[in-house]
């Protein structure tokens, strides 16, 4: 079997520049790119990981978007509709990243870390966490097979369908998982916002002198060490890293970064680093 991975253009939102990267600029915004991924090659069907924002009313992050950049035009470049969509995958359940889950029916099953879903729920984080987001959710969990909660822990991955397995991330937030796809170059490690911005977290961190120490990011629920720990596990096992908001990377043995993807598949065509170090 041989898995294949799209990149879906969702558009661009407005982030705070320290949020995304330790210890930059407070205040400065940037514009962030918001991508799906999805998964081909399946006998089980399409599968899809995450689904991108719900602009809400007053939203203090805008996203700009065209029609081209719908999630249902995104499908439709695959020939794909909401409907054949076998299984949404989340690696958390911030409103970036589950905003679209309503347009699918209940046949597309929904697949996301219980200790995620408890969290999203508490009250603990309302500003990340989308109430109509979870509201959708908490009815799928209570409707016969539109959900497939995981218990996942800090042992082994779960299998989805062959080929593609879920682990704990151990960043981001409580219930953050890391989606590892096996492809014919290597094994894809879609990690969620562990990533924010490859260059300037795992290529050229500022203010790193320990070797291979990547920057983490500015918006975590966990500790510094955890966050450290969980991007360096996720690098160890990536042959390509798929974080949401930046273009993949390629990841030699050891978790060093050495090119970026350039196309829109994965596996796809890579230029070498010392490109991006120019621009």
């Amino acid at each position: 079997m041989s898995l294949k991975i799209e990149i879906l253009n969702l558009g661009e939102y407005e982030a705070e520049w320290s949020r995304q990267v330790q210890y930059k600029t407070p205040g400065r915004m940037v514009r962030t790119r918001i991508v799906s991924y999805l998964i081909l090659g399946s006998p089980e069907g399409p599968i899809l990981v995450d689904t991108g924002f719900r602009q809400l009313p007053g939203s203090d992050r805008p996203v700009t978007s065209t029609d081209a950049h719908s999630l249902e035009m995104q499908l439709d470049r695959f020939g794909l509709k909401p409907a054949d969509i076998r299984y949404i995958i989340h690696t958390h359940l911030h409103s970036g990243h589950c905003g679209r889950d309503d347009i699918f029916p209940t046949s597309s099953t929904v697949v996301v870390n219980r200790r995620e879903l408890e969290v999203g729920c508490s009250g603990l984080d309302c500003d990340d966490y989308a109430a109509v987001d979870m509201k959708h959710l908490i009815d799928r969990v209570h409707t016969q097979g539109a959900a497939w909660l995981l218990d996942l822990d800090s042992g082994s991955p779960v299998e989805i369908v062959e080929g593609v397995s879920l682990e704990l991330s151990g960043g981001h937030t409580e219930g953050s998982a890391n989606v590892l796809v096996e492809t014919e170059e290597g094994t894809a490690v879609i990690c969620g916002d562990l990533v924010f911005h490859v260059h300037e977290q795992l290529v050229d961190p500022m203010g790193q002198v320990n070797h291979r120490e990547p920057r983490i990011s500015g918006s975590m629920a966990v500790s510094q060490v955890a966050e450290r720990t969980a991007l360096k596990k996720a690098l160890s096992k990536a042959s390509w890293l798929l974080p949401m908001h930046d273009g993949p990377a390629r990841v030699a043995p050891g978790g060093l970064v050495i090119g970026r993807v350039t196309g829109t598949s994965i596996p796809g065509p890579v230029t070498e680093l010392e490109a991006f170090r120019t621009t």
